[in-house]
């Protein structure tokens, strides 16, 4: 909750201070505020992809290549092969990323509520 409020604090606080130095309109600090909570979605969807594990085939696959590729060379002289289970039980977690994507979905929701009622 305190990463949340956190963001929420840091969108605000920036939105303002680029309000205030183009003019201060309210459809500027709108779509600055709608910018920076589409700027944390999508790292935290990109987070949320990368703990969920989506990127350990393509990181095994290339892996696998590049040992083939040094056995066909003579480079490698290990006999270590990579098995897929090294990386498919590989976890990553980042603590910001629900964070990231429930301040953004909230603060681009808004933003967008407000200049459709600001525009009617």
């Amino acid at each position: 909750m305190k990463h949340f409020l956190t963001l929420l604090a840091f969108d605000g606080i920036i939105s303002t201070i680029y309000a205030i130095f183009s003019g201060f309109s309210k459809y500027s600090f709108l779509n600055c505020v709608f910018i920076i909570g589409m700027i944390y979605f999508l790292f935290g969807l990109m987070c949320f992809v990368w703990e969920k594990g989506f990127f350990n085939i393509t990181i095994f696959a290339f892996n696998k290549l590049g040992q083939q590729l040094q056995k066909k060379r003579g480079v490698l002289c290990d006999d270590a092969d990579i098995t897929i289970d090294d990386f498919i039980n590989r976890e990553n977690n980042f603590f910001l990323t629900y964070n990231l994507l429930f301040s953004g979905l909230l603060i681009s929701a808004i933003s967008i509520g407000i200049s459709f009622i600001s525009i009617s």
